[in-house]
């Protein structure tokens, strides 16, 4: 995202503050409990057990069994598919973080960094079947087709990029760490203090965009109010979670409430974009390359979620 997109976005935020107080208090709260209740508790474990097995190479150890199924289905080294896998069940944006990070520690190639950028990020199972499904669509029975349109769009998205990035994806460091090394056993507690913090300081980065897009998107509501199928695309767009919930609230039809909102997880929005964004700084990874792979795979996702409605999800 340009620096000058953002500038403007928060423009309108600083102003929607000062005008709607009420409404953008009301917006706040909802992105601090969604931060606080559910982010910070599904993400932080995890973010502080990858940066520590990064760092220490233990990484390496738990994929070595595994590898090979990564690199015949999407190409990736080693180190890479940890970065996808983690990705794919801690969702948005622990793909991008550990990306950044293995491309840091020289762990993986820039061009299969730029790769992985356009598939790593992804609604977390979690999400996609507690929020999506039971509490805003009350769709619990269509848990298995879903996961299949997430994943078998996924797959298609991967296809199509590693056509056209054509990543160096081999593995840059293949030596396991031996943790019984006298150096491995000094280091374990000064690198699990490191991974603490470092995994809080990202975790309340995220904290900052989640509650900033909650305030925008309670604007792009108000703003687009008068026209409601606007208001819904646009909130989607926005931010995904109160754009999947105007979604489930909407008049239209389930078929669509369904496919707006699958393809809404997929792309992740605008605040999923800055997230992800915010995880790039200091790196030269584009984010116009993550953009494009958000982009293809939400049209992936509502393609294959439009052919199989009409196989038997809804009959």
């Amino acid at each position: 995202m340009r620096s000058g997109i953002l500038c403007t976005l928060l423009f309108f935020v600083f102003v929607y503050l000062l005008r709607f107080p009420e409404d953008a208090f009301q917006a706040s709260a909802s992105g601090v409990t969604l931060w606080f209740f559910h982010v910070l508790p599904s993400l932080l474990p995890f973010m502080i057990l990858s940066d520590f097995f990064i760092h220490t190479g233990l990484a390496s150890v738990l994929l070595q069994k595994t590898k090979g199924i990564f690199r015949f289905l999407f190409g990736l080294s080693m180190y890479g598919s940890y970065a996808f896998l983690l990705g794919l069940f801690c969702g948005y944006p622990m793909g991008a973080k550990l990306t950044a990070d293995l491309f840091a520690e020289g762990k993986i190639t820039k061009s299969e960094a730029q790769y992985l950028l356009t598939i790593c990020n992804n609604p977390g199972p979690m999400f996609v079947s507690s929020y999506l499904l039971v509490d805003t669509l009350h769709l619990s029975h269509t848990a298995g087709h879903t996961f299949l349109i997430l994943y078998l769009s996924l797959f298609l998205t991967s296809l199509i990029f590693r056509l056209l990035l054509k990543p160096d994806c081999r593995d840059l460091t293949t030596a396991p760490v031996s943790p019984s090394s006298e150096s491995f056993r000094k280091s374990v507690s000064h690198m699990i203090d490191a991974s603490i913090m470092h995994a809080f300081e990202t975790i309340t980065k995220l904290g900052g965009y989640i509650i900033l897009f909650s305030i925008l998107a309670s604007l792009v509501v108000r703003c687009s109010s008068p026209v409601p199928v606007l208001s819904v695309f646009l909130t989607g767009l926005t931010e995904m979670t109160t754009g999947i919930a105007l979604v489930g609230a909407s008049s239209l039809k389930l078929s669509w409430r369904y496919l707006l909102s699958l393809t809404f997880a997929s792309f992740g929005g605008l605040s999923c974009i800055a997230q992800t964004r915010g995880m790039l700084v200091g790196t030269p990874l584009s984010i116009r390359t993550y953009i494009a792979g958000k982009t293809v795979h939400a049209v992936c996702t509502l393609f294959v979620g439009w052919l199989l409605l009409f196989v038997q999800i809804f009959h």
